[in-house]
């Protein structure tokens, strides 16, 4: 025996599902179903499952919409296959639904809730400024033309960007200091006077990005008349004052798709150029300033009494001569005194290095290196990556203790950051990783014997462990998250840890993993504790991002895994301390495993 499907239904919401579900449907079948909801309302069906045989004309099997009570309503649609069909909404208060099976193929069939719709346009409290335009189960807004909706939804503004002709004045972000919309793109043009230039302060600055190219959102000025572009800024630092060289100032802001920040307010005044016509009337240096000018001279050069020429220094012939006297009773440290303490005045060198990957040598290598030197290295690299440094060739002067030429290598980004390990003599240390994101290297060489020196090259490590905070610290895919794509067959898992009887709050900014039903090529996994004993969370791919997320207990286990083939923009998430007790809008706590 096999149920009756079909039937009018005079319900307000429900469940339509295929005959025989969850079970594939069997063969001629032909149900219809007649939806009734009170007048005044509309009926929405939204399906969640559908797979039916499929054909290009869908003449097999098939689900058919009408909207009205009855074979002659007007037609909706006619769907098979397994692509989900859009939300369907009925012009009256009567929908009608066919489903047909022939005696061939059968597949798992279809579930689809319907419910009673309301048009929200109808009434006034809808809250749209302009135009109302009804959805199922809700509505939007839409702005006419030459506005633009402002990123609460409902409001309407004036289109972003636009001529600017003045002296001085402030503009925003869009929606600003609310969440600018997704997909903008806006132009100011500010024009001054001839002769004038344009500088522009920032007094608050957050857009997406952490990176040099800022692929994504950015802020992009340059001069109005030549192009040239004068910087390009993301993230959250707030900008160094930009000032035009010409007349003529473009700013460009762009926003994709994705993550939405607070935005930007800025603030721009012209001033006069003093220095474009005849040098200002310096004989060497003009230098504009807000509201004036000032002249200078080049090296070995003093400015004049009339604040305009230049005459030569007298003191440039002199000599400065600083005496060290020193003092041992050990003859034999002399020599090793006297280097230690002529490097006191001899300058070093230093490197901030926050390239992905790269590679570091001694001075003057290949040759030997000087005496008397003391360098520094200081690696920065992506939040939630590590410091990977590995030497290739490796030369110094050899003692038991390293205590003459030596490097050392700290897991931080000073030297009061622990010590990994001082090196010395012919042996290739061990690759080196940091714990964090920055690792701090001192090179020294005192004053007698030299050798050939070292080549590293230094890369980016994905995962590591990491300690939870109060304030939000961020865990990216990859070392390029905003150059590029992260690379195929990466495998990466981040540790977070907080103190005893804290938690840890995770939430995704930004997603964009390959997407596949099942997440069976590239996903983002979550654990509840560590991988190899805690609770799965959830297993995550696609476009969506995955829900906020609280641990039960002090850890929790990030893991990002991409194959071989197909890589998208990435991730990024934001982790936190989180206490206890949790509150109203913090996400609920993770149930306990089943047995």
């Amino acid at each position: 025996l096999s149920a009756i499907c079909g039937g009018v239904i005079h319900k307000d919401k429900g469940i339509l599902t295929s005959p025989n579900s969850p079970d594939d449907y069997r063969p001629n079948q032909e149900c219809v179903w007649i939806i009734i909801v009170p007048e005044g309302y509309l009926v929405g069906l939204t399906f969640q499952a559908f797979e039916i045989e499929n054909h290009d004309n869908c003449v097999y099997d098939y689900i058919e919409i009408l909207d009205g009570p009855d074979e002659s309503s007007p037609f909706l649609g006619k769907f098979c296959g397994y692509k989900m069909p859009e939300e369907i909404k009925s012009s009256s208060n009567q929908l009608y639904v066919k489903f047909f099976s022939d005696g061939s193929v059968q597949k798992a069939g279809f579930s689809a809730s319907f419910t009673r719709e309301y048009d929200e346009c109808m009434t006034d409290y809808h809250g749209c400024d302009h135009k109302c335009v009804n959805t199922l189960g809700s509505y939007r807004c839409e702005c006419e033309i030459g506005y633009e909706l402002h990123s609460d939804g409902k409001k309407c503004e004036d289109a972003c960007g636009g001529f600017i002709n003045a002296e001085n004045g402030t503009f925003q972000s869009p929606s600003f200091p609310d969440l600018y919309p997704t997909n903008k793109y806006c132009v100011w043009q500010i024009v001054a006077p001839k002769q004038h230039r344009i500088t522009l302060n920032f007094s608050y600055f957050d857009l997406e990005g952490n990176n040099q190219d800022c692929e994504y959102d950015s802020l992009k000025v340059s001069n109005g008349e030549s192009s040239k572009v004068l910087g390009i800024f993301c993230g959250s630092t707030l900008p160094l004052p930009v000032t035009s060289s010409d007349s003529i100032l473009r700013i460009e802001f762009t926003s994709d798709n994705s993550v939405q920040k607070t935005g930007f307010n800025a603030t721009f005044f012209t001033d006069k150029d003093e220095c474009a016509v005849k040098n200002g009337g310096c004989q060497q240096i003009c230098k504009n300033t807000i509201g004036s000018y000032e002249c200078a001279c080049k090296n070995g050069f003093t400015l004049h009494e009339n604040k305009h020429d230049c005459k030569e220094d007298p003191s440039r012939s002199k000599q400065n001569i600083k005496t060290i006297n020193l003092k041992t009773t050990n003859k034999a440290n002399q020599n090793r005194m006297l280097g230690d303490a002529t490097n006191l005045i001899i300058s070093g060198c230093k490197h901030e290095i926050k390239a992905p990957s790269g590679t570091i040598i001694s001075p003057k290598w290949p040759a030997f290196y000087p005496s008397r030197k003391n360098c520094v290295w200081t690696f920065t690299v992506t939040d939630g990556h590590r410091v990977k440094l590995q030497f290739e060739e490796f030369e110094l002067e050899p003692h038991q203790e390293c205590t003459y030429d030596h490097i050392e290598i700290f897991d931080g980004d000073s030297i009061n950051s622990q010590s990994l390990g001082r090196f010395c003599g012919n042996k290739i240390p061990h690759p080196i990783y940091s714990s964090g994101n920055t690792m701090h290297m001192i090179f020294y060489s005192d004053a007698s014997v030299q050798r050939k020196g070292f080549s590293a090259v230094h890369s980016t490590v994905c995962g590591g462990h990491l300690v939870a905070k109060k304030e939000s610290m961020s865990i990216y895919s990859h070392a390029k998250y905003g150059d590029q794509n992260y690379d195929n067959t990466a495998d990466c898992e981040w540790v977070i840890e907080a103190e005893n009887d804290k938690k840890i709050y995770v939430e995704f900014e930004s997603f964009e993993i390959e997407n596949e039903s099942e997440c069976l090529y590239d996903f983002v996994k979550l654990y509840d504790g560590k991988s190899d004993n805690g609770t799965p969370i959830g297993t995550y791919c696609g476009n969506d991002k995955p829900p906020p997320t609280m641990s039960s207990d002090r850890i929790l286990t990030v893991r990002f895994f991409s194959d071989d083939t197909v890589n998208w923009k990435g991730f990024l998430l934001t982790y936190k301390l989180a206490d206890s007790h949790i509150s109203g809008g913090e996400p609920q706590e993770l149930p306990e495993a089943e047995e």
